[in-house]
């Protein structure tokens, strides 16, 4: 695909709808993906640090 200007690159032939759409979903996914690990993450490292807590509380009695 030849294309003359920045305006028939983002129209794609009448498709562009379709495909910008696309892959803008797509970076919506993978920053939500992004997030949710990160959030999952750090209950996991909480929840270590409490129980690592705990049982230090629970030798030095």
């Amino acid at each position: 695909m030849s294309y003359t200007a920045i305006v028939d690159f983002f129209s794609m032939n009448g498709h562009g709808f379709y495909v910008w759409s696309a892959y803008g979903m797509l970076a919506f996914l993978i920053v939500c993906e992004i997030l949710t690990l990160r959030r999952r993450r750090l209950k996991i490292i909480n929840r270590i640090i409490r129980e690592a807590r705990a049982v230090r509380d629970t030798l030095s009695l």
